[in-house]
C-alpha cells in the first residue's frame, strides 16, 4: 500500500499528521473521523494562525462512504482532553491506499476499510 492521503482528490492541501482526531465513529456503511484538520498555505481556505497556534486549523471529517468491510482495531490508549474538554485521540500517523482500500492509524488505533469514497467535508459546507 504505497500511496498517501496526499494523492486522494481534496487532500492536496491538508497535514494529516500534525492533525487532532475528535472522534471515530462507524455506523453502516459509513465511517467518520472528526478532525482538526492542519491546512497548508496552498488551501482555499488557509489562514494564518491564529495567536499561539503553529498552524491554520479547520474542523472537518474524513468520510468513508459506501464502506462494505471494516476492520477497526483499538490502539487502548485512552484519549486526553483539551483546555476546552473536548477530546483528542492524537494525529493520523498513517493514511495509505491502493484503490478502495484504505488503511489509516494513529493513537485511536488501526482502521482497514473498504469503501466507495473518502473525501474530506469541512464543517459547515
Amino acid at each position: 500500500m504505497t500511496p498517501t492521503y496526499e494523492q486522494l482528490p481534496g487532500f492536496e492541501a491538508v497535514y494529516l499528521e500534525d492533525s487532532f482526531v475528535l472522534d471515530v465513529a462507524a455506523h453502516p456503511g459509513v465511517v467518520r473521523i472528526d478532525i482538526e484538520v492542519v491546512l497548508t498555505p496552498r488551501h482555499p481556505r488557509y489562514q494564518p494562525p491564529r495567536a499561539g497556534e503553529q498552524y491554520c486549523y479547520h474542523r472537518s471529517s474524513i468520510l468513508f462512504e459506501s464502506v462494505d468491510h471494516l476492520s477497526w482495531t483499538y490502539g487502548g490508549l485512552r484519549p486526553a482532553v483539551d483546555a476546552d474538554g473536548e477530546t483528542d485521540f492524537g494525529g493520523i500517523d498513517e493514511f495509505g491506499h491502493d484503490g478502495s482500500h484504505y488503511v489509516v492509524t494513529g493513537d485511536f488505533g488501526r482502521l482497514e476499510l473498504d469503501a466507495g469514497s473518502c473525501r474530506l467535508a469541512f464543517d459547515g459546507d
